[in-house]
């Protein structure tokens, strides 16, 4: 079936499909689907088709596991097994044979195998299945069990794979949790299907088509929004569907708008949405930064992340063990010389075919961000339990303790989850400036109350605060050094440690080597990162950087490119995990986009304006790449801190060079001049005088 130009009907023509040259193997196709791919293509003429199970007829020099006779299914994206992707334990895409819609041609000569009449036939993503023989690059080959019914089996090489895959491998929904899928065409219900088999509680399908809703049921969903039916945006829908948002989503469709919504109905603190569909070329996803600060995690997926050899054989054997049902995909079947109305059903969105074609810190307020005054300000402090108030049973006078900023009342969901540190009732709130019990102040001069702030209000010898805040930590730690570890040094190390988790050897990019910054350098360091590339405007700070593991520096001044593509040219492909420290939007693009695809990890930790978009082209995200947002280093205060301190006792953290000045608490405002001007990192402002 060849595709002549752009905007026709195929046309069934009789082709000669030359001998497998190196490396490469002839098939015998026999079962066909369609998927959308097959109607995005640059080039013509050309022969179709990537979803299909054959035979292999021949195989040319060098290739020694596949024979004739095997029966296999031919993937439009390969595994070379030699690349460091195809090594990798964390990526599927082949650097040789990932999928390229644009090159019509085989890889070892740079010629076709199809022809008619002497004039060249091109191939598609490497397979070119529409055609009862193909050749095709051995690594795209995937020998499977040959009592498999390959009439089945076949719709496992692309669509089903990479919704189920989505799902089971990238979202990994827990046992009870709730699932969102937006779109439900074939790779959606896959995504469902996986939803389904992981033990969702819920599965919230979205989708614009009321009539998918009844047979969605099959695959385990549980709930239908039609955006159509709502006057606000879907996500809200969602959130107020389910107190707040999502477990996990998995977008379908490939459109940007969908993909946004899809992220922004996961729940904060522990919500994970993945991107599946392909978007066009023109498309940006945009979103404010607080979305994903909020410990919110955005992922791509290419084909379910299943490694096509290594992983597909294990999916057929799981549907001979009839853990996997394929048969409900399957709801028309027609003739190769009837494909075109396999097309109609495909694009009308009537149902999948089978067949021929077949499917289915700074202190806050120094940058002005407090609306409240009068106020007592402080947040990063450590101090000594006066007295305690009714019901407080963990502390007592006289315990050395880090009041912080963000609490811990160990009984909301955020507390008793595994996955967040936001705890519901004492979140990090710059407006509150009242306490919780009462909504009074315990603060006032001459009868005037003075507000709270962030519910720690350090800047004064005694404060109140809730006791969910309050950090018991060893009395030996000398208090004018962990005091640093309730706020920046516990985020940007937390950053490293907790969220980006690089590898020994790995390459790690920071942007913004301010505390923060530098303490996810030493996060890096003690990670065991080789090379950790410090990105900073001012060149000034690349000495102190070394003392914390900085191996290079990057001024983005310095280059007329965009830093992201500095950092990748120095890191062949980019950094394994980057670490944005600024709160800058266009540093937070950058930290994103210069992360490796395959495997690489951002983490966003700066705090933006409120008015900043984070936009970046979908396909970034797609190539599998990672973006996560982090809060206080996602460390539980009163369960995780005390262990912090523990390290620096144990000599396994180095505080004291995080501190470069002190000054008497009758001198504030100099360490307020020193940080401005970038003069230092840590100030001690000792209370006594």
């Amino acid at each position: 079936a060849v595709a002549w130009e752009a905007g026709k009907p195929l046309v069934i023509e009789e082709v000669d499909v030359a001998p497998p040259q190196k490396l490469e193997v002839r098939l015998k196709i026999l079962f066909n689907a369609l998927c959308r791919t097959d109607v995005q293509t640059p080039l013509f003429p050309r022969i179709l088709g990537h979803e299909a199970a054959g035979i292999v007829e021949s195989v040319g020099e060098g290739v020694t596991d596949l024979k004739p006779g095997d029966h296999v299914l031919p993937v439009f994206t390969g595994e070379c097994k030699e690349c460091r992707h195809c090594k990798s334990e964390e990526s599927n895409m082949c650097d040789l044979l990932r999928i390229n819609t644009d090159r019509g041609v085989m890889l070892n000569d740079g010629k076709t195998r199809f022809s008619k009449n002497g004039q060249p036939i091109y191939h598609f993503v490497g397979t070119s299945t529409f055609s009862e023989y193909t050749v095709a690059h051995v690594g795209s080959v995937v020998k499977i069990n040959p009592a498999a019914p390959l009439d089945k089996v076949f719709i496992l090489s692309c669509g089903l794979s990479t919704g189920m895959g989505a799902a089971l491998n990238v979202a990994k929904p827990k046992k009870g949790s709730t699932v969102a899928v937006f779109g439900l065409g074939a790779v959606g219900l896959a995504a469902c299907e996986g939803a389904r088999m992981a033990g969702a509680s819920r599965i919230i399908c979205v989708d614009l088509n009321p009539k998918r809703f009844v047979e969605a049921k099959k695959f385990g969903l549980t709930e239908f929004v039609n955006p159509n039916d709502h006057e606000k945006p879907v996500q809200e829908v969602i959130a107020e569907m389910t107190d707040g948002g999502v477990d996990r989503s998995i977008e379908c469709t490939g459109d940007v708008d969908a993909m946004i919504s899809a992220f922004e109905c996961v729940h904060d603190g522990w919500g994970v949405a993945v991107l599946v569909g392909v978007p066009g070329k023109d498309a940006s996803f945009k979103t404010h930064p607080m979305k994903l600060l909020s410990e919110r995690t955005l992922k791509g997926a290419f084909y379910g992340t299943y490694k096509p050899r290594s992983d597909l054989p294990s999916l057929v054997e799981k549907y001979m063990n009839k853990e996997i049902q394929v048969e409900k995909f399957i709801t028309h079947q027609v003739t190769l010389s009837e494909i075109n109305k396999a097309f109609d059903y495909m694009l009308k969105g009537e149902g999948v075919c089978k067949k021929c074609l077949a499917r289915l810190v700074r202190s806050f307020v120094a940058r002005g961000q407090t609306p409240l005054f009068p106020r007592i300000y402080g947040h990063e402090a450590g101090g000594i339990v006066e007295s305690v108030g009714e019901g407080v049973t963990d502390l007592q006078p006289g315990d050395h303790v880090l009041p912080v900023f963000t609490g811990e009342c160990k009984e909301c969901r955020h507390c008793k989850s595994e996955e967040s540190n936001m705890c519901d009732l004492l979140r990090i709130n710059t407006d509150r400036g009242v306490m919780l019990n009462d909504g009074k102040s315990r603060f006032s001069k001459n009868g005037q109350p003075i507000y709270h702030f962030l519910g720690t209000s350090t800047f004064s010898e005694y404060t109140v605060a809730h006791v969910g805040s309050i950090a018991k930590i060893n009395p030996a730690a000398p208090l004018d050094k962990v005091c640093v570890l309730s706020c920046g040094i516990s985020t940007g190390m937390g950053a490293t440690l907790n969220v980006a988790k690089p590898k020994k050897g790995s390459t790690v990019a920071v942007f913004g080597l301010g505390a923060v910054g530098l303490a996810a350098c030493e996060g890096a360091r003690m990670a065991g990162a080789s090379r950790i590339i410090g990105v900073d405007l001012n060149p000034n700070r690349f000495s102190d950087a070394k003392k914390f593991g900085v191996t290079e520096f990057v001024n983005p001044k310095d280059h007329k490119k965009p830093v992201q593509e500095v950092i990748a040219e120095m890191t062949d492909g980019g950094v394994d995990r980057s670490i944005e420290c600024t709160g800058n939007v266009n540093a937070m693009i950058s930290a994103f986009e210069c992360v490796h695809d395959g495997w690489g990890v951002a983490v966003l930790v700066g705090v933006p304006n409120k008015d900043d978009a984070f936009k970046t082209h979908p396909v970034n995200l797609l190539n599998e790449r990672t973006l996560k947002g982090t809060f206080f280093g996602n460390y539980k205060p009163r369960s995780d801190l005390p262990s912090v301190v523990e390290k620096y006792m144990n000599k396994e953290l180095e505080i004291e060079k995080f501190i470069t000045h002190e000054v008497p608490f009758s001198e504030i405002n100099k360490a307020f001049d020193y940080m401005l001007k970038g003069e230092g990192l840590r100030c001690i402002i000792r209370m006594e005088g």
